[in-house]
This record gives C-alpha cells, structure tokens and sequence, in this order.
C-alpha cells in the first residue's frame, strides 16, 4: 500500500509516478508535483512502504520496490507511465524502466550514480547512531555555498528542513534505505534495457552522487539527456527547485 496525497488516481491513465530518495517521503516534490496537478497532468507523489505516512513493512531490495510499485500499478490498471526518481528513487525508477520497458514513457534521474555504494562507517551510524548519519547525510547532500544559507526563498533554511524530514523517518528505515542502494547491481546492464526517453538532472557539487560516477550509466543509456545544475548538491529539488522543474517540463 502506497500513499499518494494528490487527487484519486483514474484507472487507466498514464500518471507521472516521483519517487523520492533516503529516509524522505513525497513532500521533496511539492514544486513539482503542483505545477503538473495546475496542468491537468495526473501525478502520483507517493510514500514509499515504510516512509512518510505509507503503512506495511520496510522494502529491504531496489528490486522489491519496483516489483511493489508495479503490483500497485497494475491494481489500477495503470500500463503506461512517466517516472521521476531522487537519489534512491532514481535506482528504483531505474529497475521499472529496464524490468517492464515498454510501460515506461519517459524516465527522469535526480543525483543519480551507479554503483551508489555507501561508507561502512556510515552504515554503521545509520544503524546504531541514526542522528549521526542523519547529520552526515544532511550535511553531505548540500553545496559548500548551501551549507551556509543561500537559499533564494527568504527565511527558508535548506539543510535543517532536510534534517527534520529525515528525522521523521520509521526507525530502521535510512540504514534500509542505504543498504538498498548499496547493494543495487547490474546498473549498467538494466540501463542498457531502458527504452524511454532517459533525463539525468546532476549537481556539479553532488558529495553523495558525484557526477563523474554517473558517467558510465550517462554512456549506456540511449542519447541520455543530461543537464548539470552549476554549483548544486545532492538535494537539488531543494537548492534549485525551478531550475529542476524547468528541466523536468522538458522531459515530461
């Protein structure tokens, strides 16, 4: 079971699916998923299993959500689908898009890498200290210049709110989370399989996903899309939240 707080979803329709990263839920996508809604697009902003307000268990392989996602599409007998993927999100967008392609209409990936392996030491804290990997992940997924303010939205500060998402999160779900994505393979091969349009939004500051670890997904993807946010982070719906969206009304 998913939840997805955007209007009732039509059966049959040809929804743009976001799916969002580590530890977070669907409320990352608020910009985004606004402006499509204002545009008569139907849009699924959902929680993962486990995440935000989304009951049942943890999903424990990128590979089970996929299969869970699918399960759930086709219960509303959804076929066809454009899908936009953050971070973690990205690997799960990556896994429909090479699993089904032929249901995949255009596919969109947010700091994006592969492999996106994780720091034994921090999924260590992820599981014995969570506040600290929080705080390393806080702080990692942000610019040097983001770090210290510069947010163009006055008097909105970027990375406490990210650490509050964070901390809101189900106990045990950003050690299962980063575990997930640390044991993601084969990303080079599925990548190959995926015949949608493909869009890699990356931030030349990603410390999480740096961009010349996207490379070799970049070269095994057909005529990939890519654009680089200048001077962003890993978080970058957060950083350059029109910048991301003007992108994504490209592909969409």
């Amino acid at each position: 079971m998913f939840h997805y707080p955007t209007k009732e979803i039509k059966k049959g329709c040809e929804p743009i699916i976001f799916i969002h990263g580590t530890g977070m839920d669907h409320s990352v996508w608020t910009l985004p998923v606004r402006y499509f809604l204002r545009k008569e697009r139907e849009v699924l902003a959902i929680d993962l299993p486990g995440h935000g307000k989304s009951p049942g268990k943890l999903i424990s392989s990128i590979s089970e959500f996929s299969n869970n996602l699918y399960e759930f599409l086709d219960n509303h007998s959804i076929m066809h689908f454009s899908v936009v993927g953050h971070s973690m999100g990205s690997l799960i967008a990556l896994e429909m898009a090479s699993s089904q392609p032929e249901r995949v209409k255009s596919m969109s990936l947010i700091g994006t890498a592969f492999p996106m392996q994780v720091n034994d030491q921090l999924l260590e804290f992820a599981k014995s200290d969570v506040q600290k990997a929080i705080d390393i992940l806080t702080f990692m997924g942000y610019s040097n210049r983001a770090r210290i303010g510069r947010n163009n939205n006055p008097g909105m500060w970027m990375t406490e709110s990210t650490r509050r998402l964070m901390q809101k999160s189900k106990e045990g779900v950003i050690y299962n989370d980063l575990l997930a994505c640390s044991n993601f393979e084969n990303g080079l091969e599925k990548a190959k399989k995926v015949s949608s349009k493909v869009q890699l939004i990356l931030g030349s500051n990603d410390f999480l996903t740096p961009t010349r670890k996207a490379s070799d997904l970049i070269e095994n993807f057909k005529d990939p899309d890519v654009k680089i946010i200048k001077d962003s982070g890993h978080t970058l719906m957060t950083e350059n939240p029109n910048q991301v969206l003007d992108y994504l009304i490209e592909a969409l």
